[in-house]
């Protein structure tokens, strides 16, 4: 015969795992609380991967900056400032990471804006307030401060203020993709708030590096937790049709005006319906458009495999957005 008190812990331990279960339910179903814990515990540590010519990459680089205050209105306005050895003046990149704008920082980009840098540029790897605290447009006034900044300390960090160019991946790219808009799209702008800190003629190109552009179906591409992360960035849970949402929709703003545009994508990752999208728009606009969209053979191209310096995919991706950006310097 059983043991009627072991028969009563073990209830008592089954009542307990389902009440536990439905907290976890309730929670996860009306706050974002564990959602936000689950993506930064998802990006810490997303370190890129060191180039194999990482030494040679430092041998003509230098830090101009660590941890640089681009005087921010907002919370984390601080950026990394690397450039190629010159005497000249050098155009600049302003990178914004990845990370669902919920998590990762810029230390986990150091080794990709080393590299890009290497090429003949000045790149700013910046950071800026993570949802929930900083919800959109937050993000976008950031990158104009950042470019503010630099280009009120021109001289200092010996960048060519006509040569201008905004990259991002993921989360990073859409945030690219959106300044494209801020800087060309005159109402788009206007809803944004701010002064612009470059005319349109000096953003040269924006790099989209697996990113996303089409809010209304972005929860389509199933990408884990990407509906939890919009829901952070606009305090709205079903946020299509909300003001931020359309905003943040690139794809709806769009003119004849976008900057020109790199953009890349590999086949196994979400968000390739997301580069196909935004490569219809451009074509049927008419803007300038460099697409690398390489096809998975040894090595899988899932989200964010440009990072990855050591495949050949990867190796050739940073080498094609090199290219992209010398031919449309000034």
């Amino acid at each position: 015969m059983e043991n009627p008190v072991y028969q009563r812990w073990w209830f008592i331990l089954l009542a307990v795992l389902l009440v536990l279960a439905a907290g976890v339910a309730i929670t996860w179903s009306s706050t974002t609380i564990l959602q936000d814990a689950v993506i930064k515990l998802i990006c810490a540590g997303n370190a890129g991967v060191q180039p194999e010519d990482y030494a040679d990459v430092l041998a003509v680089t230098d830090t101009l900056g660590a941890d640089v205050s681009y005087e921010s209105r907002f919370d984390l306005g601080v950026m990394d400032v690397y450039a190629r050895r010159s005497d000249d003046a050098q155009p600049l990149v302003v990178y914004a990471h990845g990370g669902y704008y919920v998590g990762d920082d810029k230390e986990d980009f150091t080794y990709y804006c080393q590299k890009l840098a290497s090429y003949g540029y000045v790149v700013a790897n910046m950071n800026y307030e993570l949802a929930p605290e900083g919800r959109y447009p937050t993000q976008v006034l950031q990158v104009n401060e950042a470019i503010s900044y630099l280009l009120g300390h021109s001289e200092e960090y010996g960048i060519d203020p006509a040569n201008v160019f905004i990259a991002g991946d993921s989360a990073g790219g859409h945030l690219a993709s959106q300044m494209g808009l801020y800087y060309t799209n005159a109402e788009f702008c206007a809803g944004i708030g701010g002064e612009p800190a470059v005319a349109g003629e000096q953003l040269r190109g924006v790099a989209l590096l697996c990113g996303y552009y089409r809010i209304d179906t972005l929860r389509a591409t199933g990408f884990p937790l990407i509906a939890d992360s919009v829901w952070m960035m606009t305090g709205e849970k079903h946020y299509e049709g909300t003001p931020a949402a359309q905003s943040m929709n690139t794809v709806a703003f769009v003119t004849a005006d976008y900057p020109a545009v790199f953009i890349t994508c590999g086949d196994e990752d979400p968000f390739i319906t997301q580069a196909d999208e935004m490569l219809d728009v451009l074509e049927a606009n008419g803007i300038d458009a460099t697409a690398y969209l390489p096809t998975s053979g040894q090595t899988k191209l899932r989200h964010e495999y440009q990072r990855d310096l050591k495949t050949d995919e990867g190796i050739e991706a940073m080498e094609r957005l090199a290219q992209f950006l010398s031919a449309h310097c000034e």
